[in-house]
C-alpha cells in the first residue's frame, strides 16, 4: 500500500491540508489578545471557515466525478491555494486583510478533501477500508502537528511563523501532480455500479435520522475540543507552546484511534467500534478539563482524542454505503456534512461560553458523548464476509476518480 503513488500522493496531501487546518485555533488563541477577540468571536471566525470547507465539498466531490482523469489536479490545486492564502494570513498587515485570507484558505481544503477520500480507496481496491483509515490518520496526524508547530512559530517570530509552514504544501501539491499519470495508466475506463436503491421503511428512515443525529454530535463534540482547547488552556496562563501541544496531544490520539477503532469495527462490527470508546470518552475528557497536574492533562487529552475522534472514517465509510450516488459526490456530502455541524456545535459553544464560561461548556460538550453511544447501538453490528464482499462489489469506484 506504502508503495502505491496514488496513495502516499492523496495521504501526504491530507496530512499537509490539515496541518495547515488546524493553524487556526492557535492563531486567533494568540491574536484574541493583540486584536480584543472574544470567545464568540472566535468561535464564529472557525465555524465559518469550517462552514465554507464543508459546504463546497460536495460541489467540488460532483465536479470531480466529471472530470475523471484531472482529480488529482483538482488535489494538487486545493493543496496548492491553501498554501497561497496561508502566505497572506502570515504577511497581512492588519485584521481587515488577513480575515478573508483565512476564510479563502477553507476553499482549498474544501476542493481536496472529497477527491482525497475517493481516490485513497480506489487507488487500492483490495483493501478499501484500510486505505480509507489510513488516509484519515494522515490528516490527523496533520491536524496534531499543525498546533505543536504553530505554537512554537507564533511564538518565536509572530505571524511570520507561518510562511515556511504554508511552503511546505507546496511538496504534496507537486507530489500530486506527478501521481496523476499514474491514476491514467491504471483507470480501467469502466464506470463504476452506483449502490442500489433500497426501499425506504420507517425502521430505516428511523435508523437514518438517528445516524444523522450521531454525526452531528460526535462531530461536534471533536471540532469544539479542537477549537476551544487552545483558548481554555491560554485562560489559564500557558503559554503557546504548550497548549499548542496538548492540541497536538489531542489530535495524534485521535489518528491512532481511527486506525484502532477501524480494526476494531472490521472485527467486532461498527456498533461496538463506536459506542464503548464513546463512553469512555467521558472520563477522559472530564479529567483532562478539573485535573490540575500537567502530566494528567496531556494523558486525559490524550486519551479522550482517542476515544472521541477514533470513528470518525467508520462513520464516513457508513454514509457511503448506504448513499447511492458516485464516490466522489458521497464523499463531499459526508464531509461536507460532518464538518458543517461541527462547525454550528463550535459556534453555539463560543456564543454559550461567553454567558457560562468556556470550562464549564467544555464539560457539558464532554457529557454528549453518553447520548451519542446511545445513538450508535442503531449502528450495524458485526458484518458476514459475504456481505462485506457484496457491498465492496457494488461501491467498487474507478481508479483515479
Amino acid at each position: 500500500m506504502l508503495r502505491n503513488r496514488v496513495f502516499t500522493a492523496v495521504v501526504g496531501g491530507h496530512f499537509m491540508v490539515d496541518v495547515l487546518n488546524s493553524i487556526g485555533a492557535v492563531l486567533l488563541a494568540v491574536l484574541a489578545g493583540p486584536f480584543g477577540l472574544s470567545n464568540q468571536q472566535i468561535g464564529l471566525a472557525l465555524t465559518v471557515y469550517t462552514l465554507l470547507g464543508a459546504l463546497s465539498q460536495p460541489l467540488f466531490g460532483w465536479i470531480a466525478d466529471r472530470l475523471a482523469g484531472h482529480t488529482l489536479q483538482l488535489a494538487a490545486i486545493g493543496v496548492a491555494w491553501m498554501a497561497l492564502c496561508y502566505t497572506g494570513v502570515a504577511l497581512a498587515p492588519n485584521w481587515t486583510i488577513l480575515l478573508p485570507c483565512f476564510m479563502l484558505a477553507a476553499l482549498g481544503s474544501g476542493l481536496f478533501h472529497p477527491i482525497g477520500t475517493a481516490s485513497a480507496a480506489a487507488a487500492v481496491p483490495d483493501r478499501p477500508a484500510s486505505a480509507t483509515s489510513i488516509f484519515f490518520f494522515g490528516g490527523q496526524i496533520g491536524l496534531a502537528v499543525g498546533p505543536l508547530l504553530a505554537g512554537i512559530l507564533l511564538g518565536i517570530a509572530g505571524r511570520a511563523g507561518i510562511v515556511p509552514v504554508a511552503m511546505m504544501a507546496l511538496v504534496p501539491a507537486g507530489t500530486l501532480l506527478l501521481a496523476q499519470q499514474t491514476a491514467r495508466s491504471r483507470r480501467s475506463g469502466h464506470t463504476a455500479p452506483l449502490p442500489q436503491r433500497r426501499l425506504w421503511t420507517k425502521l430505516a428512515i428511523v435508523l437514518l435520522l438517528a445516524f444523522i443525529v450521531l454525526v452531528v454530535v460526535r462531530s461536534s463534540i471533536q471540532t469544539v475540543y479542537q477549537s476551544f482547547l487552545p483558548k481554555l488552556f491560554s485562560d489559564r496562563g500557558w503559554e503557546p507552546a504548550l497548549y499548542g501541544a496538548l492540541a497536538g496531544t489531542f489530535m495524534a490520539s485521535g489518528a491512532i484511534g481511527n486506525v484502532l477503532n477501524g480494526w476494531m469495527a472490521d472485527r467486532l462490527g461498527m456498533r461496538i467500534a463506536t459506542v464503548w470508546p464513546l463512553i469512555l470518552s467521558v472520563p477522559a475528557g472530564l479529567a483532562c478539563f478539573l485535573a490540575t497536574p500537567v502530566w494528567v492533562i496531556f494523558i486525559a487529552a490524550g486519551l479522550a482524542g482517542m476515544l472521541v475522534g477514533g470513528q470518525h472514517s467508520i462513520l464516513v465509510l457508513h454514509a457511503q454505503r448506504i448513499l447511492p450516488v458516485r464516490q466522489g459526490l458521497a464523499s463531499g456530502l459526508i464531509l461536507g456534512f460532518t464538518f458543517a455541524s461541527g462547525a454550528i456545535g463550535t459556534w453555539l459553544s463560543g456564543m454559550i461560553a461567553d454567558q457560562i464560561g468556556l470550562e464549564q461548556v467544555m464539560i457539558g460538550v464532554t457529557l454528549l458523548g453518553l447520548p451519542a453511544a446511545a445513538l450508535a447501538f442503531t449502528l450495524p453490528g458485526r458484518t458476514r464476509p459475504a456481505a462485506v464482499a457484496e457491498v465492496r462489489a457494488g461501491l467498487q469506484p474507478e481508479t483515479g476518480r
